[in-house]
């Protein structure tokens, strides 16, 4: 059921974000990217990833849609299975200051979780809003519905599910993006949800180099850490990927 979950919420992205005629006063802009990587003969492995991201900006209105999945296999074991998708909605009052609301879900077949979806609510400032740097945070309450994995209880240990549990938590967020170059970019996302007893982090690190118009190489460092996990579960998670980026 984890899986059609987040498929399902894929397929609903392109009606809402091509809804109405895009040649219209609004501006679109995203972006999509992928990476592939295969090892064959003393030692065979297999990483895909990729994600993609939509925004549509109005006068004072803004949305958002994004995606991302993770998939890796080494000696035909898979050992990374992970799909994600959000949504986000933005209100301007002024050139700074927005309010905003989320949603994200996400899948994991290694974590400390089978399953997430966090709603959240939040006022958002744009620190730095110049021509080659932003910085832009967001704070505001939310709720975090997890199902978590089964718990190996009894002698011997015999894997028994567990409950979803919905606990109200406190998400930030910051966003840096830079200009090194006229053709090389930085970026870094900072992302924390913090409540019911843990609180995750994510940090995405990002360095891109413009090839041409649309496509762009980028080199990505991301890392992933949750306080409470039970024992087995590694807290961090580590990521390097390079992947092709187009820009539409």
């Amino acid at each position: 059921m984890r899986l059609p979950l987040t498929l399902a919420l894929l397929a609903a992205l392109p009606t809402a974000v091509f809804a109405e005629d895009a040649a219209d006063d609004r501006s679109w802009s995203g972006s999509a990217e992928f990476g592939l990587a295969i090892a064959s003969g003393n030692a065979d492995s297999e990483t895909v990833n990729g994600k993609f991201a939509f925004l549509r900006e109005e006068e004072q209105w803004f949305y958002g849609v994004n995606a991302a999945g993770l998939r890796a296999k080494s000696e035909d074991q898979l050992s990374a299975n992970r799909y994600e998708a959000g949504l986000k909605l933005g209100y301007d009052f002024t050139e700074r200051m927005y309010l905003f609301g989320t949603l994200r879900h996400e899948n994991d077949d290694f974590a400390s979780f089978e399953y997430q979806t966090i709603a959240s609510l939040g006022v958002g400032y744009r620190f730095v809003n110049a021509e080659r740097t932003t910085l832009l945070g967001e704070i505001g309450p939310g709720a975090r519905r997890v199902q978590p994995i089964d718990a190996l209880l009894g002698t011997p240990p015999v894997p028994t599910p567990l409950d979803a549990e919905t606990s109200s938590i406190v998400r930030g967020s910051l966003d840096f993006k830079h200009a090194l170059t006229a053709n090389t970019s930085l970026t870094n996302l900072l992302l924390a949800e913090s409540g019911g007893g843990s609180t995750f982090l994510q940090n995405d690190l990002g360095v891109a180099v413009q090839m041409s118009e649309r496509f762009a190489l980028k080199a990505g460092y991301q890392v992933r850490h949750t306080t409470e996990v039970p024992v087995g579960i590694e807290k961090t998670d580590r990521l390097f990927t390079t992947n092709l980026v187009v820009g539409f």
